[in-house]
Order: C-alpha cells, then sequence, then structure tokens
C-alpha cells in the first residue's frame, strides 16, 4: 500500500471525525500528498503536520474546486449529524459533481451496513437487498449515496462498515464507558451478536480500496474477523476501567418498558443541542469540545445505567453475521483485530477517561 498510495494526491472530507483523523495519518505514513477539507482552522490542531487543508464547507463551489483539483482520490467520510439527512445528500450532490468536474480518478466512500434490509436480525452481504422502504433518514440517504455512486461515471469503492469501535467512537466506545463510569449498561436477555469492526480495520479497508488497481464501482461489507457478543465488549471495556457493570433484563420487559417504536422516518432535522454543539465544534475545535462535553458529565451526572432505546435495542438482539468474503477476496482485506487486540488497542484511551 505505501508503494501504491506514495505521491498519489488524496482528498479527505470528514478527516476531523473518528475515522478520519486515522486515516489521513495513515495516507501521510504511506506517502500520499493529504488534502483535507474541513470547515475551521479549529480541526486542524486535531491531525498531523505535512498535510494541506482547504478552510470551508461543501456549500463553496469555489472551496470544492480548489479542494478536488489533481486529486486523484476522494475518500468522501464526511456525514454531519448535526445537519439533516437531506442537508447532508444535497452535500454530497455537491461534492460528487464537483468531483467529476474536476476529474478525479476515484472515490473511496464510507457508507453503512444499515443500509440492507436484512440488518441486524439476519446475516448481510453485497448481495442483499435496499429496498425495504421507511427506515432512519440516515438509511435513506445512504442509500441515496451509494445508488448515484454505482450508477455514476467514477470509480467508486463504497464502504459497508458494521459496528466501528475504538478510541474516540463516541456510542460504541466513549458512549458506553461513560455509561459504564456512571454505574452501568443493560443487556436484553437473550443478547444477540456485535459485528464490531476495530477503526483501524476500517482504515486499512480504505487503502486498500484507494489502491486497488481496476476498481470498478462497488461495494464492500467490511466487519472484524468475528462477531462476539454484546456482552464480551461492555465487559472488556469495565475490566479495563475497573467499574460499571452489564445487567441483563428480560427482553419481554424492556420492550414493554420502551413500549411502541415511534415512526423514523420523518426527517426532523437536528435539535437545537446539536445545532449548538456543531458551533461549538468548528470555534474550539473537537477534541477540545469532546474534552469540555466529559467535563461537564462528570460533575452533572449521578450514578445509574445506561437503558436501551429502541435503536440499541435492535442492535443488541440482531443475530445476523456480516460477511467480508468479497471484500477479502478483491481488496486483500484481512482484518486484524479480534476483540481481545481490539480492546488492548483502546486501554490507553479508556483509562484516560476516567482520570
Amino acid at each position: 500500500m505505501e508503494t501504491a498510495l506514495a505521491g498519489k494526491r488524496v482528498l479527505v472530507t470528514g478527516a476531523t471525525g473518528f475515522i478520519g483523523r486515522r486515516l489521513v495519518a495513515a495516507l501521510l505514513d504511506a506517502g500520499a500528498e493529504v488534502t483535507v477539507l474541513t470547515r475551521s482552522r479549529s480541526g486542524l490542531a486535531d491531525l498531523p503536520t505535512g498535510l494541506r487543508a482547504e478552510i470551508g464547507g461543501m456549500a463553496d463551489e469555489a472551496v470544492l474546486a480548489r479542494a478536488l483539483a489533481g486529486q486523484d482520490v476522494l475518500f468522501n467520510l464526511a456525514y454531519d449529524v448535526r445537519a439533516s439527512a437531506a442537508e447532508n445528500l444535497a452535500a454530497f450532490d455537491r461534492l460528487m459533481a464537483a468531483a467529476r468536474a474536476a476529474g478525479v480518478g476515484r472515490v473511496v466512500h464510507t457508507s453503512s451496513i444499515v443500509v440492507y434490509d436484512a440488518w441486524p436480525d439476519h446475516d448481510c452481504d453485497e448481495g442483499g437487498s435496499m429496498d425495504r422502504p421507511g427506515g432512519s433518514p440516515y438509511r435513506q440517504a445512504k442509500i441515496a449515496m451509494e445508488k448515484r455512486l454505482l450508477s455514476g461515471p467514477l470509480p467508486a469503492a463504497v464502504l459497508q462498515p458494521t459496528i466501528v469501535y475504538g478510541p474516540g467512537s463516541s456510542l460504541w466506545t466513549d458512549g458506553f464507558a461513560e455509561a459504564l463510569l456512571a454505574g452501568g449498561v443493560v443487556l436484553p436477555e437473550p443478547e444477540g451478536l456485535c459485528n464490531g469492526v476495530f477503526v483501524g480495520d476500517v482504515v486499512q479497508a480504505c487503502l486498500k480500496a484507494a489502491a486497488l488497481p481496476d476498481l470498478g464501482r462497488e461495494r464492500f461489507v467490511i466487519s472484524g474477523p468475528e462477531p462476539f457478543a454484546w456482552s464480551a465488549l461492555l465487559d472488556g471495556y469495565a475490566a479495563i476501567l475497573g467499574r460499571g457493570a452489564v445487567r441483563r433484563v428480560p427482553l419481554a420487559e424492556i420492550e414493554h418498558t420502551l413500549g411502541p417504536k415511534p415512526d423514523e422516518s420523518v426527517d426532523h432535522g437536528p435539535s437545537l443541542a446539536a445545532r449548538i454543539s456543531a458551533v461549538a465544534r468548528r470555534l474550539i475545535g473537537h477534541k477540545r469540545f469532546e474534552a469540555l462535553v466529559r467535563t461537564l458529565k462528570k460533575r452533572l451526572s449521578k450514578a445509574g445505567e445506561l437503558y436501551p432505546n429502541h435503536h440499541l435495542l435492535e442492535e443488541y438482539c440482531g443475530k445476523g453475521i456480516c460477511r467480508t468474503g468479497h471484500a477479502q477476496a478483491r481488496l486483500g482485506y484481512a482484518p486484524a483485530y479480534d476483540l481481545e487486540r481490539g480492546l488492548a488497542a483502546t486501554a490507553e484511551h479508556l483509562r484516560a477517561m476516567k482520570a
């Protein structure tokens, strides 16, 4: 990969995010000439040196044209959870139009396993259907993005990661750790399987997709070596933290407590708190903002448990296995982090959270 990417000009959107920061570092290590698109200079403090930055958003056509000019690869990791799905899809369309106009060599796009109708109850691979109506606006936006790429003119690798955990994963690592530090996490009995993938393996897949010589327009499911029980992940976090417990509650009891599942197909857009969060991140930077949030949570939180909502309960109960055979055969993808190694790579981060 170092030979294949050395000297390649690449643009990364979403570079200041959980996966993006690690991808940028890996690309620089591989000898690529890296440009990042970021909405504010504050985010650059979280990134390695040696890159070029374009400051601006995806609504600015001039910024997009400058950022994409002469690029061999566009890595699109951008999805703003503080904006509506419609706004994200519009930003994606502007980005892809600019990429076509600039003659970008290929696109490596991060989608999600949630696009498949079978997820999370049944096994998933790239041949699965995406025809089920409804679902969250996020899911529908991701499906629309995939369809645009696969019917477009540019070579494109659509990566579909499963549950991405590791240092800085706001939900699947940090959120669980904060809950364990505050009291614990409730799991249903019986529990299902977690198709977890460590962030380093997602970065590996991105690099391999960028280097594939004869890339067409293709999808790739990206998951870890094998699924594991949700309790194994949470008990692993608790052991590292030295605090917190996993409590099992009968599934029927949780379902009764939650009541009917609300209609998630309506896109209400981001909440006021989410919009304030977006502004704060731009002003003071991602890491400083997250550190501030953690400090406030420590001061305000009381002992309690993370009780699943409808979304988490679906994830906890899923029995499907996500198949990565196509990614292994076509990309040479070889997930290196089983749960034990993933936990070991996350331990220092978790210990710092309890300090």
